[in-house]
């Protein structure tokens, strides 16, 4: 608390003394100046307000101590347009004296209330303060204060938090392949058929969680199935689909899902069939009027699921129809001389991506061919989710 002393009569004396002499004032001011400043440090101040402000500068001289009320203080040094607010620790100012009353800065300003005391007392606040030097009026911002948000770095892990706070949510790759460890991907239907294929578990081995669903003619493909998942894979389907599931399909991928299809397991038209049961309703099918034929594919455009892709293994696939439906924006991205064989479709805020063969998934024939692998990392990363688990390219 501040305690405030009786003024000895040579104090104050010296004091009204000084405040009788004209007080010059700077003029032009720096852009931070307030009007009132200038109105306040003229010779026309009250002599109510000047007894203030003298015997206020008077009393912390004759103490020999520069008095701070801590935390909230107020001081009235100007008339009531200018005030000073002061939340800074109590400041020592041993060469202040009675003498002190007045003092000259460099620039030849005036000053009442101040010492000559060569350390500054600089207010600092969580706020900004508006001081008053005898200079200038200005704003001074707490030097402590956090900028940039409340994020603390720390380890990145799959919980749909910016745990690192780098700007990407769940964007982990331990094993740096390429493929975010923090995808949910659903293997629709059976493995292909052949017995070497453990495609499951190599998706697994890049730190996916993998479930294979739908083995069974009874389970359903419902809204409930598919929300569990980021990308549904449509492998060798045991049936086809009902119009309420196509329509569940079309809603989960317009909300963010990515899809992919893949076709030719066997040469029938059940492969054809089964898949095209969900992606027909979107505009997309399977076309087997022209036979199931072979590549490779080394026909690309440029997207990102092709980049630096030359050659891609085709065995016995079909190629795709396309019937824009005016939501889809569709793409044709690789070709074989029958027609396209790889497109993509963006929905909304989800996309596809329809492939017209199923050898790409047998990684026991391909594990020594890069390019397959490098084709999986950037379908995975196309048809993934948008707004978390993007690696950094």
């Amino acid at each position: 608390m501040m305690q405030v002393r009786t003024l000895s009569y040579r104090a104050l004396v010296t004091s009204m003394v000084v405040l009788a002499a004209p007080i010059a004032c700077t003029g032009g001011g720096s852009e931070g100046e307030s009007d009132s400043s200038s109105d306040t440090m003229t010779a026309s101040a009250s002599a109510t307000d000047s007894e203030t402000a003298t015997a206020s500068s008077a009393t912390m001289s004759a103490s020999g101590t520069t008095t701070s009320a801590g935390s909230g203080a107020s001081d009235s040094a100007t008339s009531g347009s200018t005030s000073e607010t002061s939340t800074s620790s109590p400041v020592s100012d041993s060469n202040a004296s009675d003498s002190t009353v007045s003092t000259t800065d460099p620039t030849g300003t005036t000053s009442l209330g101040t010492t000559s005391d060569a350390t500054s007392d600089a207010t600092s606040d969580a706020t900004t303060d508006t001081t008053t030097d005898g200079t200038t009026t200005g704003t001074t911002t707490d030097d402590t204060t956090t900028t940039g948000g409340d994020c603390v770095p720390a380890e990145e892990v799959c919980n749909e938090i910016d745990d690192d706070c780098d700007g990407l949510i769940d964007n982990v790759d331990v094993g740096m392949d390429g493929i975010c460890d923090c995808l949910s991907i659903a293997l629709v239907g059976n493995e292909g058929a052949n017995p070497s294929a453990e495609f499951q578990a190599w998706l697994e081995a890049q730190g996916t969680q993998v479930d294979r669903i739908n083995t069974n003619p009874n389970e359903p493909l419902d809204k409930g199935t598919l929300e569990k998942y980021d990308i549904i894979i449509l492998d060798w389907l045991v049936r086809g689909y009902t119009a309420d599931e196509a329509a569940a399909t079309k809603s989960w991928i317009e909300a963010g899902g990515g899809l992919m299809s893949m076709t030719g397991h066997t040469n029938s038209q059940a492969v054809a069939d089964r898949p095209n049961s969900l992606i027909g309703p979107m505009g997309l099918s399977y076309n087997t009027s022209k036979g199931f034929f072979s590549g490779p594919i080394t026909n690309f455009t440029d997207h990102p699921i092709n980049t630096d892709l030359t050659s891609v293994s085709f065995y016995g696939g079909l190629y795709v129809d396309i019937v824009e439906d005016g939501v889809g924006v569709n793409e044709s991205i690789m070709f074989l001389p029958q027609g396209p064989v790889g497109v993509v479709q963006d929905r909304m805020n989800g996309s596809l991506f329809i492939f017209g063969d199923e050898w790409v998934e047998f990684d026991s024939e391909w594990k020594n061919i890069p390019q397959i692998k490098q084709f999986w990392v950037q379908v995975l990363s196309y048809i993934g989710p948008k707004e978390f688990c993007l690696l950094p390219q």
